[in-house]
């Protein structure tokens, strides 16, 4: 197994399979992605190129990322039949996507219905040094025919503006043409007005084969017709800009001009520009990179995942986020969720602050909005939408087909699942810790903390029989359960986000005195409000039992009939499915880590003992084959310390593996970028025990079988830190050690190593 690949040997017709791997095959740059469709084509396939933050509107779900022109066509004709892998007789087939260097390869051994032979190899990539660009190599060689005469071949390059989100089309042509060696097609948004420019060239080194272009408003393109003899072959270069109205320029001109600037820069661009490409993720990879001796699978596993972070976030832009299936699919339309600051952020965070810190300016910026719903709602401060994009409003649709019962349900979730708002709170609160990037907690964090602090203490209700806060009437992280009062993720997430803000608060009041008066004046923080933000957070309802030290999800959890999980051994569905949306609700079963969550979230906020006994109440009564992707591997971080090791690699390989084997039967959808980014915590977090103090860090390593080494990259105070973990030694924090083999069952070292 190689250790930076993903491969395919054989070509599975299942059109289901051929969706999922359409998402497993995806390349990015953080501007755009595009799924590992097939360059000729394939009878129902889901092409999509979407684009960071480039939305149009859509019915019932506000608006969707747009699925723009197909900048990857390239068909095949030989003697007049054309090469589609499910047509003439498919003799030899390999793809694999080389996640070290972010590229695809395919090769293909294919006979046309007369007899001629054909290996058909193809290259692609997205430039992560040249956001703007991708690019496809594409060779023929002719191996075998019926005869001695040379065979026709046509190659037929467009870009084709027929596709859409399913069958939702939102983008219209404006115009096309062709300059020099390039041919060029404008399009727009239908509502939003987005304006994208893609320019293509299509070159050969057959000089005697013939060029043709083609003007038309859906599918413009350059045509390549010539011969080949027996054993000779072709060999074509694909290059493509692409810009919007976004970008602060004229998108036609710009791209135009990029283009034709690439072009005129040497003959062997396509190798060049390749090699600039390769350089770029060489870069990411010093920075993110997690070395896993011992295990190949989960050594891919988590590469992968790796990658898929990186493919899916804008090293530069603030104005959009990290959506729950990225840039690779139509799931959930490219709405941002709490995924991104609870699932995602923390890799960032430790391994790319600068990225981290744009994902938490979206969120800044998009204060109005969040104001403007607590306002709607006759609450204070800011309060977070559910699902949000580029205004910051609440994109959750009102309703929707559930996709597993299909039923028509209506979705609260947009008026009553409130934790996002704390969940951002404290992935800027985490940020800061990690960083110590005092400008960004000056001029953004401390206003946020502030406004979302201002929201709880006004959303918390007082109970004067028992002198307490509650708050009522919500859903909390599990889902399944909807209209609980004092959920345990909520009620003390609440509690910690005005906690901090009001340090934060002190803290400015010392280090930047005149911003301190700024917002004191700007939120109205009088003494007396500062006051009754203290008295919540002393006083919140917190459910806990006092023997046990186990933690009530929400009031009554407790006393729900246990459901028996017995009785549906071997199934292949959700117990939502299963049961009902109404009938789930009255058994003790949760679809994902809620309390669980909060004891990984607030980690520190813990001793063993309650951890253990809360593992111990609530990972039995969780769905994890089939309730939610995001906490298999959030699951191994709490695995870890509380000592159930076997446990904690079993949920790290559910995580590492939810795309690449479609274990959840989804990832046609896309792929689960929240789960990605768990799987990171998971390992760093959870299997190396890494913990950050102002002093520095620790790890306290539990290992694997077979795991030998434990190594990665992180980034703490401004400095960067590599970390190399050995079963049984004292090392840490060195460029290179000597490689020891020590066979290891699933252990906790007792090391605490510090830097």
């Amino acid at each position: 197994m190689n250790h930076w690949r993903i491969n395919e040997d054989t070509f599975e017709p299942h059109l289901k399979r051929v969706h999922s791997q359409e998402t497993v095959y995806t390349i990015g740059n953080g501007y755009f992605c595009t799924r590992g469709t097939f360059e000729e084509g394939y009878p129902k396939a889901g092409p999509a190129t979407l684009l960071y933050g480039v939305f149009d509107a859509a019915p019932l779900v506000k608006e969707e990322l747009a699925n723009v022109p197909d900048w990857t066509v390239i068909q095949l004709f030989v003697n007049g039949e054309r090469f589609r892998l499910d047509r003439g007789m498919l003799l030899d087939y390999h793809r694999s996507l080389d996640i070290q260097h972010g590229l695809i390869r395919r090769s293909v051994l294919w006979e046309s219905p007369q007899g001629v032979r054909l290996r058909i190899t193809s290259e692609r990539f997205a430039s992560l040094a040249d956001e703007h660009l991708g690019a496809i190599r594409y060779n023929v060689i002719v191996e075998g025919a019926t005869d001695s005469h040379p065979v026709e071949i046509v190659l037929r390059s467009s870009i084709n503006a027929a596709q859409g989100n399913y069958n939702l089309m939102h983008f219209n042509t404006l115009d096309q043409g062709y300059q020099d060696d390039l041919l060029w097609l404008l399009s727009e948004t239908k509502k939003s007005n987005v304006q994208l420019a893609q320019t293509m060239s299509f070159t050969s080194d057959r000089i005697h084969f013939h060029k043709e272009v083609i003007a038309s408003d859906i599918a413009p393109g350059i045509h390549l017709c010539g011969t080949l003899a027996l054993g000779e072959s072709i060999t074509c270069e694909k290059l493509v800009t692409m810009y919007t109205s976004r970008d602060g320029v004229e998108p036609l001109s710009t791209a135009l001009q990029h283009h034709q600037e690439l072009l005129n820069d040497r003959s062997q661009i396509y190798d060049h520009l390749l090699e600039q490409h390769q350089e770029a993720w060489y870069h990411f990879w010093q920075q993110a990179d997690i070395i896993i001796e011992g295990d190949e699978k989960a050594q891919i596993g988590v590469r992968y995942n790796l990658y898929q972070l990186r493919i899916n976030a804008s090293s530069h832009d603030s104005r959009y986020s990290i959506a729950a299936k990225g840039m690779t699919g139509f799931g959930y339309r490219g709405h941002v969720f709490h995924d991104t600051e609870i699932f995602v952020l923390p890799f960032f965070t430790y391994a790319q602050p600068d990225i981290a810190r744009n994902l938490l300016l979206y969120r800044y910026h998009l204060l109005k909005a969040a104001r403007k719903k607590a306002e709607s709602f006759g609450y204070e401060g800011a309060q977070y939408p559910w699902e949000s994009t580029l205004d910051g409003e609440e994109a959750t649709p009102p309703a929707i087909l559930h996709a597993e019962t299909g039923e028509i349900i209506p979705v609260l979730n947009g008026t009553i699942e409130l934790h996002i708002t704390a969940s951002i709170a404290h992935a800027v609160w985490k940020y800061w810790q990690v960083t110590s990037d005092d400008a960004f907690m000056r001029d953004y964090g401390t206003e946020l903390l502030l406004s979302t602090a201002m929201f709880w203490a006004s959303r918390a209700e007082k109970q004067p029989d028992r002198g307490d806060y509650t708050i009522s009437d919500v859903i909390g992280p599990d889902e399944w359960h909807e209209h609980v009062n004092n959920n345990i993720y909520t009620n003390y997430m609440a509690r910690k986000n005005i906690q901090v803000a009001l340090q934060t608060l002190e803290w400015l009041k010392t280090t930047s005195p005149e911003k301190a008066r700024k917002l004191a004046t700007q939120l109205n923080l009088t003494e007396q409000r500062l006051s009754h933000w203290q008295d919540v957070a002393n006083s919140i309802r917190i459910l806990q039992d006092a023997q046990t030290g186990v933690f009530e999800q929400f009031e009554g959890f407790f006393h729900l009939p246990e459901l028996d999980q017995a009785m549906y051994a071997g199934r292949r569905d959700s117990y939502q499915a299963i049961l009902g949306i109404e009938a789930l609700q009255k058994y003790r079963i949760i679809k994902q880590a809620d309390t669980l969550m909060l004891l990984t979230v607030l980690e520190d906020e813990f001793d063993f003992k309650t951890k253990k006994a809360n593992w111990d109440y609530y990972y039995p009564i969780t769905d994890h084959d089939f309730g939610s992707s995001l906490t298999p591997a959030l699951h191994t971080i709490l695995a870890s310390e509380v000592g159930q090791f076997n446990a904690a690699y079993r949920l790290l390989m559910k995580g590492a593996l939810v795309d690449i084997e479609d274990l959840r039967g989804n990832t046609s959808e896309g792929a689960h970028i929240a789960c990605a980014g768990a799987v990171w915590q998971a390992v760093v977090l959870g299997i190396a025990g890494l913990r950050i103090n102002k002093a520095g860090y620790t790890t306290n390593p539990c290992w694997p079988k077979g795991w030998t080494r434990l190594a990665f990259t992180i980034q703490h105070n401004g400095k960067s830190a590599f970390i190399d973990l050995r079963p049984n030694m004292e090392v840490t924090n060195i460029d290179s050690i000597e490689k020891v083999e020590v066979p290891v069952e699933v252990s906790r070292s007792n090391a605490r190593r510090r830097a």
